[in-house]
């Protein structure tokens, strides 16, 4: 027989469980007020969210360090062959620049060699293994003209030169990655060799540097027979015809080598081992990507830098404002009271902050932004922010940016007013602190007396169910009786 099917259609247990239910009605209550401080304390978390990210918009426009209305901006025209970035520290204004030749790695090429030949295989039968030296760039804080000298030593088993000269490349790579590995250069100083095919049956030897420019140029020191000159690899001139030396023109410094870029900027001609120009002017760094003409590009305001630091304000305002709004109305039909209704801590918050935002920035001089009508804020009918003039609020960054910030972050700005009022609800033993404390204590008080309740309705359950067991024992008895006393008279 089903136990519970049993329990279920017994009247005795259906008598239990409805009186049960009847003693159950103060944990029922005390259930409903644990729910209800549930919801409150998730209502105070969400405001904490809400108050925190609104100090943190205030926070980024009081940051004198990072001053948000100082953000630079390079406007470059389309297809300039270069691009602009500016920080916080370049001065608004316009340049000119012509990017005349791009910065290229050092790169090295041996004499033509016909593949199938044994030239090579010659030379070290005669004169067995060698040891050559290249000096590549590895350039430390301390020492950014640091140069490494990397051994080489080479013994190949080849017999033809295509696959010696692939043996001296697998050399060099194996030395410039094990000089990595002890920490001698870094990755990106090492140089890599290659061997190519001009056509099917020659080859060439390719060593190329790790970094483009003069600074990154590569140098050599032969082995006591000469293997680079048998290769004609160190030659210092440039490549011509079946001979070796260099694809790019290294000179002897940095305004004579053809590695180096070349570009006029403003009238001056500069040069740079690199297409990253980050020391030309203070706060711009130039990204030279191809030659062209001369090219006029301006520095300003990063207006959408700006407008987002305002908009970002304005929009946790605006969510603060109307989340006390939302959280303190008293619905006129049901009578349903918002969590903050009556809370006059909580909705002075608002009251305050609507008369922050109207109230003047006293400490402005007569010519700087005092209210938020001067930076394109309107404020609504309701309380809450609105940019509604973008034009206005970078005008008057790109005017004076110090005036902007100051308007917030003067110490009777809008937004130190602003944090003033909200520290003493988020500081740490704040009103919210208290408040979320006294949430936590309740629920633990509830959650107290809802397990003792528990144990309680346990306990008178197991004490009806023996009050009926006894009963039906006792009907049991007399029923037994009167069934004797039946069968004996009749």
């Amino acid at each position: 027989m089903n136990v519970s099917s049993f329990n279920a259609n017994n009247p005795y247990e259906l008598l239990i469980s409805q009186i049960i239910q009847i003693e159950r009605q103060p944990q029922l209550a005390l259930l409903g007020k644990r729910s209800e401080q549930t919801v409150f304390k998730t209502v105070l978390s969400d405001f904490d969210s809400t108050l925190s990210a609104l100090n943190t918009s205030l926070d980024k426009l009081t940051d004198t360090l990072a001053n948000p209305f100082q953000a630079r901006a390079a406007t470059v025209p389309e297809g300039a062959g270069f691009g602009v970035t500016a920080s916080d520290s370049a001065a608004p204004g316009s340049h000119t620049l012509q990017v005349e030749r791009l910065a290229s790695t050092d790169t090295r090429l041996s004499q033509q060699f016909t593949s199938a030949d044994g030239t090579l295989r010659s030379f070290f039968d005669t004169n067995g293994a060698q040891t050559f030296t290249i000096e590549v760039a590895s350039p430390t804080d301390e020492d950014p003209d640091q140069r490494v000298g990397i051994e080489v030593t080479v013994n190949p088993e080849g017999t033809t030169d295509a696959e010696i000269l692939t043996e001296i490349g697998a050399a060099i790579n194996d030395a410039m990655s094990a000089a990595v590995d002890e920490g001698t250069i870094q990755g990106g100083d090492r140089a890599s060799a290659s061997v190519m095919n001009e056509t099917s049956d020659t080859a060439r030897f390719s060593l190329r540097s790790g970094g483009t420019g003069f600074a990154n140029r590569l140098s050599f020191t032969d082995s006591a027979n000469g293997l680079l000159g048998v290769l004609d690899i160190d030659n210092a001139g440039v490549v011509a015809g079946t001979s070796g030396g260099q694809v790019t023109a290294v000179g002897t410094s940095e305004t004579d080598s053809d590695l180096n870029s070349r570009f006029v900027l403003d009238g001056l001609t500069l040069y740079r081992s690199t297409n990253e120009v980050t020391d030309a002017i203070e706060g711009l760094t130039l990204s030279l990507q191809s030659v062209g003409d001369v090219t006029s590009f301006r520095v300003g305001s990063d207006g959408d830098s700006i407008v987002a630091s305002v908009k970002d304000f304005i929009a946790n305002y605006n969510a603060t404002l109307n989340f006390i709004k939302n959280k303190s109305e008293v619905d006129p039909e049901s009578g349903a009271r918002g969590d903050f209704a009556g809370d006059a801590s909580i909705t002075s918050l608002r009251f305050g902050m609507r008369n922050e935002s109207l109230t003047a920035v006293e400490s402005q001089s007569s010519d700087a932004p005092s209210e938020l009508a001067d930076l394109g804020i309107e404020i609504n009918d309701d309380g809450t922010l609105q940019l509604t003039d973008e034009e206005k609020l970078i005008a008057a960054a790109e005017a004076d940016s110090d005036a902007v910030q100051s308007f917030f972050a003067a110490d009777d700005g809008l937004a130190t007013r602003l944090q003033a009022r909200l520290d003493i609800f988020l500081d740490t033993g704040g009103i919210l602190d208290n408040r979320l404390d006294v949430a936590e204590a309740r629920i633990s008080r509830y959650n107290t007396q809802i397990e003792r309740w528990d144990e309680r309705l346990t306990q008178r359950e197991d004490q009806l169910r023996a009050q009926y067991a006894s009963l039906q024992e006792t009907i049991a008895t007399l029923q037994s009786q009167q069934d004797s006393l039946v069968s004996f008279y009749f």
